[in-house]
């Protein structure tokens, strides 16, 4: 099927499950279409990504990072987007579908093209609720706007396009983000004027613009005061909700929708990340130019003191050797525990017995259970750096993912199968390969036996709960980051990924098995298609997603700060045949 939408119209089957009901509209943001579901006989959303937007790593990565955070979860306020899927050349976001009308045409059916605040209320109720909730899942919608509120004949407000913009707001040529500046009336004043990023004060600003578009039939001009015929309590939650400074707004949506229906509201709203960030700064900047000039003081006031009191000439003593004193070495973080290298005792693999690859000497344990090698670690960032060095793993809020014994993250499916395809040819040319066997991702199946090793527990751990290994998200993450969730009760004494070494050791000897980053599995042993990420994450906190079973992700193309890999050495014949593909009905075209 050739999958260019100018050649979709309603009756053709879109990527073999997705069948066109009503094309739904078109913006800078793609065209979008109305699908049913035939494997799920739900009513979907599909967007169609424009090149400039899917050429975008960073608009990419932003979705990606978006669905993980909100997998599996549902909000009646919210129209989710659940996957992003990759035919060809073309790219599709599919999300849930949100029926009914746009709020703003809603509005302009009112009584001279707007409502009452008794009507709007109930509309700003919902849509609050829905914002407040992604907002706990540290999502910011970015762009809201009346065209992508809408409500069901039932009654249910739906806000749509969640994450469809990227951290800042801009515009996208040849697939680069560009900083434009100001977007709009419902952009907040932080956003245009300085490099911040949008949060839920963001948000807050931009539902209090579209309170005010519905109340007054059009949304403000700059400075201007919230129109008269408004009760006092609502004219003030609106100026508090559009306050310059994020911090004099209300402390949640819900809390602004509550004094614009003039309940007294007394909660306050704390400082933003940027807020924090620029204090920082200044306080750094300060201290600096404090110490320079006591430095600077204090020395020329010893310089005037030598020059008027002139030290006795020192008396000679014999000359005695000197003892350096032992440095102490230097602490950075945590204390990498001493794990002793493994060593390969025989040119080439010997089952039963341990292997390191000639190529940036990476260990593999033999696992007789599954009856080949697998690696005692994730692969790092340094033995990925020899395939590809311009790889960069970046950080997470200023804490670096990119240390020599940090795994890689910010990989996706292709980028690790391209990575076990060139391990096996530098190897094979090495001479160090045996003829049938090759180096691959595991299998979803395998990654969960070796995580196992060999027990039948809920947790790689075990059964108890919290952990006793592994890097997840324990107390040191949430010393860090104060505004994300973790084990109460665990520490691992890693904010972010650990050093391979200091993952925690399973039974079978290999690192990281469960807990450090969602390691990329392929669906089946030697396939060429994604079985999802398996293991947990070094910001995992839930017993859900802890599990032995639990794999995550619709697709691999995701590039996330939790992303990474291992491999295992495994022979060839072994590998299991690709399942027979699926016959997917012909597109039925409309009745002409």
């Amino acid at each position: 099927m050739d999958h260019r939408p100018r050649e979709f119209r309603v009756g053709t089957l879109l990527l073999d499950r997705y069948e066109v009901v009503a094309i739904l509209g078109a913006s800078q943001m793609g065209e979008v279409w109305q699908c049913f579901d035939r494997q799920t006989g739900q009513d979907v959303a599909i967007r169609w990504l424009p090149p400039d937007l899917r050429r975008s790593k960073k608009m990419l990565n932003v979705l990606h990072a978006e669905i993980r955070r909100i997998a599996g979860k549902r909000h009646p306020n919210i129209a989710i987007i659940r996957q992003i899927v990759h035919a060809g050349e073309q790219t599709y976001v599919v999300g849930d579908y949100a029926p009914g009308l746009d709020v703003e045409t809603w509005a302009r059916q009112g009584e001279s093209g707007r409502r009452t605040l008794a009507e709007v209320l109930p509309i700003l109720a919902q849509i609050a609720a829905g914002l407040d909730f992604a907002h706990q899942q540290r999502i910011a919608h970015c762009n809201l706007t009346p065209s992508n509120v809408f409500i069901g004949l039932d009654g249910v407000v739906r806000v749509t396009d969640f994450g469809l913009m990227t951290r800042r707001h801009v515009e996208f040529v040849r697939g680069k983000a560009t900083r434009t500046g100001v977007t709009g009336t419902y952009l907040a004043p932080e956003l245009r004027t300085e490099d911040s990023e949008p949060d839920s004060g963001s948000d807050q600003y931009a539902l209090a613009i579209l309170a005010w578009d519905l109340l007054a039939g059009a949304p403000p001009e700059l400075d201007a005061d919230p129109p008269d015929f408004l009760p006092a309590s609502a004219r003030a939650a609106l100026r508090r909700a559009t306050a310059p400074k994020p911090r004099n707004r209300f402390a949640s949506c819900a809390d602004f929708v509550r004094a614009l229906g003039g309940e007294r509201v007394t909660s306050r709203r704390g400082r933003s990340a940027t807020e924090w960030r620029r204090i920082r700064r200044c306080f750094g900047v300060a201290f600096t130019m404090l110490g320079v000039g006591a430095g600077l003081g204090f020395g020329g006031y010893l310089a005037v003191e030598a020059i008027r009191n002139p030290p006795p000439p020192p008396e000679r003593k014999a000359a005695t050797p000197i003892r350096p004193e032992p440095v102490a070495p230097k602490k950075e973080g945590p204390a990498r525990p001493v794990v002793e290298k493994l060593v390969a005792t025989t040119p080439l693999p010997v089952e039963g017995q341990p292997w390191v690859t000639q190529t940036g000497q990476m260990e593999f344990v033999w696992v007789p259970p599954l009856g080949m090698w697998i690696g005692r670690f994730e692969v790092t960032n340094e033995e990925y750096a020899l395939k590809d060095p311009e790889h960069d793993s970046g950080e997470f809020r200023e804490l670096s993912l990119r240390e020599p014994r940090q795994p890689v993250v910010r990989v996706n499916f292709d980028d690790t199968a391209a990575y076990a395809a060139w391990l096996t040819e530098q190897e094979r040319a090495a001479g160090k390969l045996l003829p049938g066997w090759r180096y691959r991702l595991p299998s979803r199946a395998e990654a969960i036996a070796y995580t196992r090793a060999g027990l039948s527990a809920v947790f790689p751990w075990g059964e108890a709960w919290p952990p006793n290994r592994g890097n997840y998200g324990d107390e040191s993450l949430a010393a860090a980051f104060r505004d994300l969730q973790f084990i109460s009760g665990y520490q691992d004494g890693f904010a972010v990924t650990a050093p391979v070494e200091a993952s925690g050791e399973n039974a079978w000897g290999l690192f990281g098995a469960g807990g450090n980053v969602w390691e990329t599995t392929s669906k089946f042993a030697g396939g060429a298609e994604f079985g999802g990420w398996h293991g947990g994450g070094w910001d995992d906190h839930s017993t859900v997603r802890l599990g032995c079973e639990m794999t995550y992700g619709f697709l691999g193309n995701a590039r996330g700060a939790v992303n990474g890999f291992r491999l295992v050495l495994a022979p060839i014949a072994g590998e299991e045949p690709p399942p027979p593909a699926a016959k997917a009905p012909a597109a039925t075209p409309p009745p002409s």
